[in-house]
């Protein structure tokens, strides 16, 4: 199975722009069967890689703080920004939407999935940073596959959502035990969801991760909007 996934943007020493993809991610996802495949952040027409390439879904993965002007805030505690990124992860949600394709957001990808559809952003929460923590499902469908209501998650993320942030198409299926932070959203008509941890990193309770993953991958549960 063919997946885009975006990439971190970054200046190099000499200044110039960089693409990332940590390797964690290609490890991770290969074991589930997915290819992936980068996209680059200068691209003139992305839509040619959905043209000539069998992509099936798309990752918006972490890393990059958003431009507080795309959710009407000025910055406050902000780092690494890029337009780049974000304009090309723009355009990905909206090939996504216009092709009906399942796009998982993995922490900074949840929170760009919800600036999208024109919520907003908690710029700092530190204490969400190398950390675990709990995390409550409040989806019933979620929690009857997993046969659990908390999960342990890791955290590296210094901003984040409050259910205050959600814009009305989107609904929150877990919040933080802690501190009610959002944890995961879907889209109640797309198959687009997002969630705050990193499934690929160390830390997270793999073999919950890995059911979450396998509904995307089939497009059921939050990936079944037709």
């Amino acid at each position: 199975m063919w997946v885009a996934i975006s990439q971190r943007n970054l200046k190099s020493d000499n200044g110039s722009d960089r693409d990332i993809l940590e390797n964690a991610y290609v490890k991770y996802f290969e074991g589930f069967g997915i290819n992936l495949i980068p996209i680059p952040n200068i691209s003139q027409d992305i839509g040619l890689y959905f043209e000539e390439l069998p992509i099936k879904a798309i990752i918006l993965s972490g890393g990059n703080d958003i431009n507080p002007e795309l959710y009407n805030q000025k910055p406050v505690y902000v780092r690494d920004l890029s337009m780049f990124r974000d304009n090309t992860e723009r355009k990905l949600l909206e090939i996504a939407i216009k092709n009906r394709l399942p796009v998982l957001g993995i922490c900074r990808g949840m929170q760009f999935i919800n600036v999208f559809f024109g919520g907003g952003i908690i710029q700092n929460i530190k204490e969400h940073v190398a950390t675990r923590h709990g995390v409550n499902i409040i989806d019933l469908s979620l929690s009857k596959l997993l046969n659990k209501t908390i999960i342990v998650v890791n955290s590296y993320h210094n901003q984040g959502i409050s259910k205050e942030c959600l814009p009305p198409e989107l609904k929150a299926f877990a919040f933080s035990e802690k501190d009610g932070v959002v944890e995961g959203i879907y889209h109640q008509n797309y198959p687009i969801a997002g969630i705050q941890w990193h499934p690929e990193r160390l830390g997270s309770a793999k073999e919950y991760d890995k059911e979450i993953m396998k509904t995307f991958i089939e497009k059921r549960l939050f990936w079944s909007r037709k």
